[in-house]
């Protein structure tokens, strides 16, 4: 700041919270003034009372605390080389009324709810932290003084965060935050931008804070589309496949025309509404909505002289082509694109799923290639971190590869293999869970 204050540039310092609330905002406006550089200071709202209300707990409430204390945990001692715990008299602390907010505490909880205790305080009394406070990736902890560190290290909840002892830390004073099955939760949803955008779209609608794992792009293959005559029957097996169809049939001047008489079958609801935003509607669709009852379903409906052309992404699932073989149907299986894992996303996809309390799958080939950024980071999701999916093969795919969520006694799977299914699957084994906690 002296540097570029003394080039005659305009300065702003940017602090988190207030600059003067344990932001060394003091020491840097008196090296300012010492240099006779005009400064001014615009206040905010420190952390330890911005966190604390944004997971709904008022640091003084006039029913139970008066007052609140706010200090640092921690001190730094040896000419900056050693960090420890702050010396100070915890018996006084420990006897004060009201609400006591610790910053910096995290690296010494244990020690410090131990010290506390022993000065004086009780271990019931309520307890929370909260990390990340006022954003997206805000996730908070409640529990007593006595629970607090081994609730948190369960959690797995990490610095930065806000620590608050004192009846205030009971409260929940929500009504401001999202409401609906899954308020308070965090889903990470994988998959290509379309399927995840899809998806975080509903689980917002139940309230739930969506964090973007999206590392699957799909590339459309440079191969030009069969001649549609003679083909009867259209088959799609994902939205993107629709898109990809019509994107190629524009590029490669195809007037739509070309798709008179055809018939369109489709895997499930998804791919139906995005084939309506072409102004196509389909024919058939299977009650189960996966590869293989969707070949069942057209080597049903189709002639033995008819010809299916399936338009999807490379390696698509065996079963749908193996039901209109053992029925002697003819067709064209052609790749409209594949997967490809975009790498950069994906190793921050895998930071991030780390502090979701779900992860969703859409494909087989999504866990496969979430797997292997695991491998390629050398990490494991923790246990806490609940795994479901849409169908059977992607589930068998996660028990292939041995990606199981011991808390859950295994991978959840959506009894309807669509997001709307996926999303209900979430709520419900919340439900279960809270259940059982009432119980």
């Amino acid at each position: 700041m002296l540097e570029k204050a003394k080039e005659g540039k305009v300065v702003v310092r940017l602090k988190g919270g207030d600059p003067y609330v344990f932001g060394r905002g003091g020491e840097e406006m008196l090296a300012l003034q010492e240099e006779g550089i005009a400064c001014e200071e615009i206040p905010g709202i420190t952390s330890a009372i911005a966190a604390p209300a944004s997971a709904g707990i008022p640091v003084t409430h006039r029913q139970c605390s008066r007052m609140v204390t706010i200090l640092t945990a921690s001190s730094v001692s040896g000419e900056g080389k050693q960090e420890s715990l702050t010396p100070i008299d915890y018996k006084a602390l420990a006897s004060l009324e009201g609400t006591l907010v610790i910053l910096m505490g995290m690296h010494h909880l244990k020690e410090l709810a131990g010290k506390l205790m022993e000065a004086g305080k009780r271990g019931d009394t309520p307890a929370a932290v909260i990390m990340d406070g006022a954003t997206d990736r805000q996730r908070s902890v409640r529990a007593t003084l006595e629970t607090l560190a081994e609730a948190v290290e369960k959690a797995g909840l990490k610095p930065p965060a806000v620590i608050v002892i004192g009846e205030v830390a009971a409260l929940s004073f929500s009504a401001g935050t999202a409401q609906g099955e899954l308020a308070g939760l965090r889903v990470a949803v994988t998959g290509t931008e379309g399927f995840s955008a899809r998806l975080a779209e509903k689980l917002k609608e139940q309230g739930a804070s969506v964090i973007d794992c999206s590392f699957l792009r799909a590339v459309p293959t440079k191969e030009r589309l069969p001649e549609l005559d003679g083909y009867s029957w259209l088959c799609f097996t994902s939205p993107n496949g629709v898109a990809h169809f019509f994107n190629k049939l524009r590029e490669e001047k195809r007037d739509l025309r070309t798709l008179s008489g055809m018939r369109i079958a489709v895997i499930g609801p998804g791919t139906k509404s995005r084939l309506e935003e072409y102004g196509f509607y389909a024919d058939a669709m299977p009650s189960v909505y996966d590869a293989d009852h969707l070949g069942l379903l057209v080597a049903s409906l189709a002639e033995k002289e008819e010809k299916i052309l399936i338009c999807r992404a490379d390696k698509g699932s065996r079963e749908l082509t193996r039901n209109l073989e053992q029925a002697g149907i003819s067709y064209t299986d052609f790749s409209l694109y594949e997967l490809e894992a975009d790498r950069e996303k994906r190793r921050e996809a895998v930071r991030n799923a780390a502090e979701a309390d779900y992860l969703l799958f859409g494909s087989a080939s999504g866990v496969e290639t979430f797997r292997d950024g695991l491998l390629e980071e050398k990490t494991e999701l923790p246990e806490r971190v609940t795994i479901a999916c849409i169908g059977e093969k992607c589930a068998g795919k996660l028990q292939e590869i041995q990606l199981r969520n011991p808390l859950s006694g295994g991978t959840l799977v959506a009894e309807e293999f669509t997001t709307e299914g996926l999303v209900r699957c979430v709520i419900n084994e919340e439900k279960a869970r809270r259940t059982g906690k009432d119980a």
